[in-house]
């Protein structure tokens, strides 16, 4: 059995729905990272507990901003 591959242009078409566009995760992601660099400065905990916060802090971000562009951008079909 042989698969046949979907173009670009469906497979770009099948996902828009689906993501945000990078730049938005980027933008969130940045602008958070910066706010916590202020509350909590790098010096201030263990290295390993900050990754742990870092890492945390971008799985749940991207989730909700996925959540929140599939919400707000159903298709009507």
């Amino acid at each position: 059995m042989t698969q046949r591959r979907q173009a670009p242009e469906a497979r770009a078409q099948a996902t828009s729905g689906r993501w945000a566009p990078w730049w938005i995760y980027l933008i969130v992601l940045l602008g958070t990272n910066y706010l916590r660099s202020y509350f909590l400065p790098g010096g201030s905990m263990p290295l390993a507990v900050t990754a742990a916060i870092a890492i945390g802090q971008a799985v749940v971000l991207f989730v909700i901003i996925t959540a929140i562009w599939r919400a707000t951008h159903r298709s009507a079909g």
